[in-house]
């Protein structure tokens, strides 16, 4: 099969001819943007499409990507006491986990304190 005929082809083909553009808006517009965005589980480029007019799709599947150079991640092996970059990616998202679930117990707390 050639790469003329191939359809994946053609789709990166399509989107090499696509224009980037950039936008700068004040901080707080900014924030606004993210903060709807994550409310309606879509990228912030994504707001920007569904508030012009433009056709925009759902986040299948939402991560969060993180980059450590080997100084991080030499500091989170011996944090956790692990060599394994698997182990110390569990970990992470344990922690991480952990520590908004406290802060959702809080939450909670405070608010039926509140309530009394």
């Amino acid at each position: 099969m050639t790469l003329e005929h191939n359809p994946k082809w053609a789709r990166e083909k399509r989107a090499l001819k696509k224009v980037q553009m950039h936008f700068v808006f004040k901080e707080q517009l900014t924030q606004r943007i993210r903060h709807d965005a994550a409310d309606e589980n879509i990228n912030p480029s994504d707001i920007i499409r569904k508030v012009v007019g433009l056709p925009f799709q759902r986040i299948q599947r939402p991560r969060i990507g993180l980059s450590f150079n080997e100084n991080e991640l030499n500091y989170l092996a011996q944090r956790y006491a692990l060599d394994d970059e698997k182990a110390i990616k569990r970990r992470v998202l344990e922690e991480v986990t952990r520590y908004y679930q406290a802060d959702a117990e809080l939450a909670e707390s405070s608010a039926a304190a509140k309530e009394s």
